[in-house]
């Protein structure tokens, strides 16, 4: 579609809004440069993007939105020698109706508690303080595995997230049993 080129008046500005109209043909005669749209949405979207990824603290420190909280520099060391796994993330999928807990089992014995069918995997919203559970469909069963673990194997369970309660960014805490893994960041 050709366009001609009109100056930007008020009275033009919604008819042109209305048609697709390629973005580098719209003028601004006043400036005597051009003025695009997807110039001026880019801008807008870096500018909103720059301001949601970092926070100041009362120091002038940065620090991303994602993780706010702080973490003891030995909680992966203390999950691996205790349980034998290696916590590598919740994530939403399907939509954001189910979070995906994944995780890596080192240590087959140490691990061999959380793979109990008896125990019921809880996932702890702590700003809602929401328990979310593993669905089990009637045909397929509970959405985890529950067959003895092997060494250096990843592993996977689904809980539900009705009503996409948890967000990304959010944090979360998986219980399975005496097993707690806190302060999970949701990607």
């Amino acid at each position: 579609m050709i366009c001609s080129e009109k100056k930007l008046t008020i009275q033009n500005v919604w008819y042109r809004s209305t048609r697709l109209v390629p973005w580098f043909r719209i003028f601004d005669n006043r400036l005597n440069k051009p003025l695009t749209s997807g110039f001026i949405f880019l801008c807008l979207l870096l500018v909103g993007s720059a301001q949601a990824q970092s926070t100041e603290d009362k120091r002038g420190v940065k620090h991303s939105a994602a993780i706010k909280q702080s973490h003891h520099p030995r909680t992966k060391t203390f999950m691996k020698r205790k349980w034998g796994v290696e916590v590598l993330f919740v994530r939403q999928t399907a939509a954001g109706y189910m979070l995906e807990f994944r995780y890596k089992v080192l240590d087959a014995d140490k691990a061999k508690s959380l793979f109990e069918r008896q125990t019921k995997p809880i996932l702890i919203h702590p700003r809602t303080g929401a328990e979310l559970v593993v669905p089990t469909p009637a045909k397929t069963g509970a959405l985890r595995n529950s067959n003895p673990p092997l060494v250096d194997h990843t592993y996977w369970m689904f809980f539900a997230n009705p009503g996409k309660l948890v967000k990304v960014g959010e944090i979360v805490n998986v219980k399975i049993g005496d097993f707690l893994a806190k302060d999970i960041v949701v990607q």
